[in-house]
């Protein structure tokens, strides 16, 4: 009997299957990752006096994420204005990481920025240079302790609003004039920008210009993109949007009413956005560029991924009215589309062709993996497979082929997902940072996956055919190895994480090594010649 379930097992997992599914787009808006409309936020003065103190509730940020703008982005101004000339103290540092601990507690994630002034006057508009350094310093580990959840840092530090015009200083130059030795000491703020924050997250500029003076006018291409290199890391915001004067400042042009766009500077933010993001926000009304029309125009040409909700009121006001706003809501940053997927069983060989496109502005800016997920339809076992891509390249059309080997599978039915979790391994199981796609019927909340609607067969063998494969581990938990005792000579024994990736593999034996695997649950894979069997184990 052994034998010729042995034989059905192999007959089973050689059976040819193809099947295509089509999908249906969605106009729904809804809040993913790293994109979208952002709510903007500053902190105020009991930062610095008022111990557990956050002007940030979880219930605003709930708000915020569930509401009618969908928003899963804030913009947070750290305002330093009682550190001109002291060190930053331990009160608003603490302060700082009660907000961080409220974003990530709510699914949301942060564009951080630090000024000493919001407001344009004559007199010290920043903390002399050998303190601003300092601060960073002060700031690195914090930066460092909430990466997962910080999606940028503007630079910051220099003039009014951080935007480093207006600057009163002799160090950096003012209102444009400034020397070579001044754009040295700038460079050397930007430089320790790069230095105190991880190289995942991006730095960004207020100007083209800034770039291209301090760091060289070199545009990034697709082998010079996604490096730890200053060009590769440093982007750009735009808080004048479609506003005169090339954006007042963004792109330089011979008049107040020029319109940048064609400009050399702005062909290279073109590009440079390609890769980096794009964000900020209009302060102001000139038509036509403010009109709704050419706003969906701009954002899209200009990359943007991140728009200020709560300015300018009135150009957000218009854009409503003419109808526009829906889709700034729905095509800001990224916003992925199945068309379909083809899947083909041949042998224990699963051909996966997944066809998509980006209906959004922008790509993704930063790396995460694509898993397919299959889950097994009687025990829930969830095994994932990385698909061979880079997200971040995803534009326009996107094909996807992948050969997968499902031998390690026991047999039965499995549903197919398409998941994309954050990098992040404190995130990477919270659903609310994974991606979801624009399709009616295949998001499940509770997961952060996408029901591609593809079932996988893999045999249809009854439990008889195990009956006589009796197999014990122990000790499970276990912490340093764990033995197995089987009635049967195990030809294969294989191990998987909880992601399903192989962490090991051994022809025989009865004891395996898992001191080295991290703390978690792992799958053991057993085969003798009547079939396979797997066991649940766990490290502690």
């Amino acid at each position: 009997m052994r034998k010729i379930n042995f034989i059905l097992f192999i007959l089973c997992h050689s059976l040819f299957s193809q099947n295509t599914v089509n999908y249906t787009n969605s106009n729904e808006i809804f809040a993913n990752p790293e994109r979208g409309f952002q709510k903007y936020s500053i902190t105020d003065a009991n930062y610095a006096t008022t111990a557990n103190y956050s002007n940030i509730s979880i219930n605003e940020l709930n708000g915020w994420y569930s509401g009618p703008d969908k928003v899963s982005v804030i913009f947070r101004y750290f305002l330093l204005e009682d550190f001109l000339n002291t060190n930053i103290n331990a009160t608003y540092l603490s302060n700082m990481q009660l907000d961080f601990d409220r974003i990530r507690t709510t699914g949301l994630k942060c564009i951080i920025r630090f000024s000493y002034s919001n407001e344009q006057g004559t007199g010290v508009q920043q903390a002399n240079k050998a303190l601003i350094l300092a601060h960073l310093n002060q700031l690195a580990p914090i930066i460092n302790t909430n990466k997962d959840i910080i999606i940028s840092h503007q630079a910051g530090f220099i003039g009014t609003w951080g935007e480093w015009y207006y600057t009163n200083a002799t160090e950096f130059g003012t209102d444009g004039n400034i020397t070579p030795t001044q754009w040295l000491n700038r460079k050397e703020v930007v430089d320790a920008m790069l230095t105190a924050t991880p190289v995942s997250i991006p730095i960004q500029l207020r100007y083209a210009t800034l770039k291209k003076i301090m760091y060289g006018n070199t545009p990034l291409t697709a082998s010079t993109a996604y490096q730890n290199t200053a060009i590769a890391r440093i982007g750009f915001f735009n808080d004048a949007f479609l506003n005169d004067y090339g954006d007042q400042g963004t792109y330089e042009v011979s008049s107040q009413y020029q319109n940048p766009v064609g400009t050399s500077d702005y062909i290279y933010i073109s590009n440079e956005t390609k890769y980096l993001p794009m964000s900020g926000e209009t302060n102001g009304l000139n038509p036509p560029r403010t009109d709704g029309a050419n706003a969906v125009l701009e954002l899209e040409n200009t990359n943007w991924s991140f728009l200020n909700r709560d300015y300018f009121e009135q150009n957000i006001t218009n854009w409503t009215n003419s109808n526009h706003i829906d889709d700034i809501k729905r095509k800001l940053g990224y916003r992925f589309v199945l068309n379909n997927s083809i899947f083909d069983l041949q042998g224990t060989n699963l051909s996966v062709q997944i066809n998509l496109i980006n209906e959004g502005y922008a790509r993704i800016f930063k790396e995460r993996k694509v898993y397919l997920v299959l889950k097994n339809n009687t025990t829930s076992q969830q095994t994932s497979f990385l698909i061979n891509t880079d997200c971040r390249t995803w534009e326009n059309t996107i094909n996807l082929s992948e050969i997968i080997d499902v031998s390690s599978l026991p047999m039965g039915d499995y549903s197919s997902f398409l998941f994309l979790p954050d990098s992040e391994n404190s995130l990477a199981t919270n659903p609310k940072y994974a991606i979801r796609f624009a399709n009616d019927g295949i998001w499940e909340a509770s997961s952060g996956m996408n029901n591609l609607s593809q079932t996988v067969s893999l045999g249809s063998l009854s439990t008889s055919s195990f009956e006589n494969f009796d197999v014990t581990i122990y000790p499970n938990p276990a912490t340093s190895s764990i033995t197995i005792n089987s009635k049967e000579r195990i030809s294969k024994m294989q191990l998987f994480n909880h992601l399903g990736q192989k962490v090991f593999i051994k022809a025989s034996g009865s004891v395996i090594d898992i001191s080295f695997l991290p703390t978690g649950i792992y799958f053991l894979h057993l085969e003798t010649s009547s079939g396979k069997v797997v066991k649940k184990i766990k490290k502690e």
